[in-house]
């Protein structure tokens, strides 16, 4: 059994290791968002936000989070490399509003890599173990990597924060992925 000085010295060295890193806001924090039709944003288009107050502002780029993206299936449109966050096409995202929200909250900055397209399947073009259709699920590794390995070239220090799914709701009409 662990004597009380040894988890007072065990103690002693995580509390102040766990508040540097929480304390640390020079760290870029790096989300992933993946999905389909939902994560895309497909049915919220810039031209509405003004009827939705809370939203308001989001046509805007946010200058001070990067932006990493690959959205579509066959004409993908790919940001080619870092960006400011914005729309997309004319498209609302999730992660504006998310970005927005997170920015607001803590001082690190932050940057988001997105990789989405509507009408694709977890069970083909998301199965990581045989990929077909669009082959989503190694794109997706593909685009991560590469803004990740640009942030090291840059040597601008990062860490993986949260990745966030958006289902749609293409895979609810495939009678072959319904059940799962």
């Amino acid at each position: 059994m662990p004597s009380l000085l040894s988890l007072l010295v065990l103690w002693a060295v995580a509390v102040p290791l766990r508040a540097a890193e929480i304390a640390d806001d020079k760290t870029l924090r790096v989300f992933i968002f993946a999905g389909q039709s939902n994560m895309v944003g497909s049915d919220s288009k810039v031209k509405d936000i003004k009827r939705f107050p809370p939203f308001v502002g989001l046509e805007q780029p946010q200058e001070s989070v990067r932006f990493s993206y690959c959205l579509g299936r066959q004409n993908k449109t790919r940001s080619d490399g870092w960006v400011a966050l914005q729309p997309v096409n004319g498209i609302v995202g999730p992660e504006l509003s998310f970005a927005r929200k997170v920015s607001a909250a803590i001082k690190a900055p932050i940057a988001i890599i997105k990789v989405a397209a509507g009408g694709t399947h977890l069970g083909g073009d998301w199965n990581p173990d045989e990929p077909s259709g669009f082959k989503m699920y190694p794109l997706a590794l593909e685009v991560v990597r590469s803004s990740l390995a640009e942030l090291d070239k840059r040597k601008i220090p990062y860490r993986i924060e949260g990745f966030m799914w958006h289902q749609g709701e293409n895979d609810m009409f495939n009678k072959d992925f319904m059940p799962n």
